[in-house]
């Protein structure tokens, strides 16, 4: 009897000491929340679940509560400590002094370019690749003429058909000699087999992962994901936009009618600025430098073949433009943003550009998540008269956003702010249309998960000829979209605001 008193007092003891420290941990946590949560109602849902149901909340907290990532920019310094050139043209690329004026801020690209601190380059050549044939067309054309070296980042890239003509392609460049550096995001690219990856390395093929767990106090960075998708081909050409490397871009699965997407060539010295974005992530992912990296001005190549009567489909926007012989020289930004900011500079982005707007603002996004700062500049706009409409896809592959999105638009719509939905297929696209003034093509949806959590890319450029080309473009897409208006069915109201709570992490 005694010692069955002393296990049960043991026990106890036991159960009292595991709750004590979880209550203890549960208490370091919500001064931890107070400390680096965003915003004061995530603070506070947090802080209540963590004192209410610490053992459940605890590894919540830990691992998605987390909106800085941390390490990136002390990678890039301890690869540049050995190769001082090329992270000195890494930033010389893409930043510029914080909270100083770099221009004169007379035109709206260099007030976007002063606001995320920097640099403007110039293109010589902007192209409008509207869906997958037309885009992939273009960068197995492109990878093809490479002389000495090809960068690839993506954050989905599967080994299905696509994928294995990608690999192919990558392989038998690499097969002439060509240096070929690929980095994914493990997490979008969860389904490609090793297989894959050891046939890519046979080859000589340079290919990582951009794991976000490096280093002991980085483990729980699982929340993170490199969303970017860009090709670098011999630092005078680039692809940027929407598509990932899978078959479904093409539009090929049976249930999907139709995947609508966009990207955009460019060639000039941006194009070098999207460069030093992959080597910053490079550098991360490998801790190594680029050795055959080109950072000074390349003339453009010899002979160089245009892509006159070269669409992949019946594309009437591409088909007529009509190469020149005189270079057009246009300015445009590089906007790279990501979790290892130490500004909030998607969201700033996004701002800006409602700020810029005076005749209208038009935005294509899968996803309608937006924070509550790009909600207010969105409202601020409309305000002044400003023609906003928002193109979001009226497909789901990720239901909670979808039912969060539907609550955002929904209050969008309150406030007469446009927002259609794409009903010819799912609408990927990301791009912005600001006046008659700025494009923006690139990575990042309006949605939490872009605007803090994931490392974007947006080309923002003021060439005038892709400015119509992208107006033609989503007239035509606003023609097979529908109008929302608010709902007035409770329960879907209830649902998508229940949706909403988990925005922060969506």
């Amino acid at each position: 009897m005694i010692d069955e008193l002393n296990a049960y007092s043991w026990l106890l003891t036991a159960i009292s000491l595991v709750a004590f420290g979880l209550e203890a941990l549960a208490i370091f946590s919500v001064v931890h929340a107070i400390k680096h949560v965003r915003s004061s109602q995530a603070t506070v849902a947090w802080t209540v679940a963590l004192l209410t149901l610490p053992l459940v909340t605890l590894p919540l907290y830990w691992i998605f509560s987390r909106n800085r990532f941390e390490g990136y920019r002390e990678a890039i310094q301890s690869v540049g400590i050995q190769h001082q050139r090329s992270v000195r043209a890494i930033r010389d690329e893409i930043r510029t002094d914080s909270y100083s004026r770099s221009t004169n801020l007379q035109t709206p690209l260099e007030v976007l370019a002063d606001t995320l601190d920097t640099p403007i380059g110039e293109t010589t050549e902007t192209r409008l690749l509207i869906d997958g044939p037309d885009f992939f067309e273009t960068a197995f054309r492109e990878m093809g003429a490479a002389k000495k070296y090809i960068y690839a980042s993506f954050y989905i890239l599967r080994d299905d058909e696509l994928g294995q003509k990608f690999g192919e392609t990558l392989i038998d460049m690499a097969n002439q000699g060509i240096k070929i550096r690929v980095v994914y995001d493990e997490v979008g690219s969860l389904q490609i087999t090793a297989t894959f990856l050891d046939s890519l390395r046979t080859a000589g093929i340079d290919i990582r992962p951009f794991d976000t767990r490096q280093g002991l106090k980085n483990r729980f960075q699982i929340n993170f994901r490199n969303h970017r998708k860009l090709i670098v081909i011999d630092g005078h050409t680039a692809l940027v936009g929407g598509l990932n490397v899978g078959s479904e871009y093409l539009g090929t699965p049976t249930n999907v009618m139709d995947w609508r997407d966009t990207g955009v060539l460019l060639r000039g010295t941006a194009t070098r600025k999207v460069q030093a974005v992959f080597a910053g992530d490079y550098y991360w992912a490998a801790r190594k430098d680029l050795p055959e990296a080109i950072w000074s001005p390349q003339p453009k190549p010899e002979n160089h073949e245009t892509d006159e009567g070269k669409t992949a489909f019946d594309n009437p926007i591409a088909e007529s433009y009509t190469p020149t012989s005189k270079t057009r020289t246009s300015q445009a930004v590089v906007c790279a943003t990501g979790p290892a900011d130490q500004r909030p500079r998607a969201s700033m982005m996004f701002a800006t550009l409602a700020g810029l707007a005076r005749q209208r603002l038009w935005i294509c996004t899968p996803y309608l998540v937006p924070d509550e700062s790009t909600t207010v500049a969105l409202h601020c706009a409309q305000a002044r008269g400003v023609d906003i409409r928002i193109l979001i896809t009226d497909r789901a592959d990720h239901w909670a956003v979808y039912l969060a999105g539907i609550h955002y638009s929904n209050t969008l719509s309150d406030a007469n702010i446009r927002v259609h939905r794409y009903s010819k297929g799912f609408m990927h696209q990301k791009c912005v249309l600001v006046d008659d003034d700025l494009a923006l093509i690139g990575s990042t949806n309006l949605d939490q998960r872009s605007l803090h959590l994931n490392f974007e890319l947006m080309l923002a450029s003021e060439d005038e000829k892709l400015i119509r080309e992208m107006d033609c473009m989503i007239q035509k897409d606003l023609a097979n979209s529908t109008e929302q208006h608010p709902s007035d069915w409770w329960l879907l109201r209830i649902g998508t605001a229940v949706a909403r709570l988990f925005s922060p992490i969506l």
